[in-house]
């Protein structure tokens, strides 16, 4: 329908822009731009009436939290949208919770109920690992919800792409268990956690967005702080999430402080972050 059409529209040159222009992630971008290539070069080779081995678009997202992996992933069904792969380009997130029920046959219905609701667009797994419990256990529905992915994703396969993301080991490990899962996903990124400066450039960008500044000596503090959580971090280091924790309490900070001082504030004041309203969190 023409109305659907022009609104989702979008060009692939300012969609890649888009992606080109989020922080780091420079291995990630380099792969889109490949598989981007690769896929309309198979739809001219199928144009042409060339038999193709097409390999599936489906993808594994492999990296911490908060390393852009979900943002990564919508422009992802965007672009494939833009070129003709998918007939919609949205994203629908799901997890085990959203796949797996607690009683016998209804797993099939919720999985399903969650892949219909994808069809034409990206199914982002987020841990996905966290269906399959390593043995297959009486009483774990989760190898159901896989059998029914499987099953699923040759039924759409011209018009869904699935991504299951989550951390480097456990992802191997969760994809050694089946061989359908291994074959069908064969394309892996990874998502590197983020350097201090880029983690400091998200920062700028949080406050960009939402209209604050950081005076010189927040941005030092700030700094100092970043690159010290990123020193201790370890494997659940929330990379851009810990900054918009880190933002979000410099904005508490800032509204506590404001309302204690005399006077009406400036605008000035009520935009700025200042060095005293940056204090380290504790990182889950």
């Amino acid at each position: 329908d023409d109305i659907g059409q022009s609104k989702s529209d979008e060009d692939l040159d300012s969609l890649l822009k888009e992606l080109d222009s989020l922080t780091g992630l420079s291995n990630v971008k380099a792969e889109i731009h490949q598989l981007v290539k690769y896929a309309q070069v198979q739809r001219m080779r199928a144009d042409h009436g060339i038999d193709s081995n097409l390999v599936s678009l489906h993808s594994v997202f492999i990296g911490s939290p908060g390393t852009g992996k979900t943002t990564v992933a919508r422009l992802y069904g965007r672009i494939l949208r833009s070129i003709g792969f998918l007939s919609q380009g949205h994203l629908v997130e799901t997890d085990r919770a959203g796949l797996v029920a607690g009683y016998v046959g209804q797993t099939e219905l919720k999985t399903d109920s969650v892949i219909k609701s994808a069809i034409g667009g990206v199914l982002f797994i987020d841990e996905a690992y966290s269906l399959f419990k390593g043995d297959s256990s009486q009483g774990d529905f989760g190898q159901e919800a896989i059998s029914v992915l499987l099953k699923r994703m040759e039924d759409y396969r011209n018009d869904l792409v699935i991504i299951v993301a989550g951390y480097h080991k456990p992802m191997i490990e969760f994809l050694e268990s089946n061989e359908g899962l291994k074959s069908r996903f064969s394309t892996h990124i990874s998502f590197d956690d983020y350097s201090p400066d880029e983690l400091l450039s998200i920062l700028r960008h949080f406050c960009d967005k939402s209209n604050y500044e950081l005076s010189s000596d927040a941005l030092d503090k700030a700094s100092d702080i970043i690159t010290e959580a990123f020193k201790k971090r370890e494997e659940h280091f929330g990379n851009a999430r810990y900054v918009r924790n880190l933002f979000e309490s410099a904005m508490k900070a800032q509204a506590v402080r404001i309302t204690k001082t005399d006077g009406l504030p400036t605008p000035l004041e009520l935009k700025q972050l200042l060095a005293d309203d940056f204090r380290p969190l504790k990182t889950t």
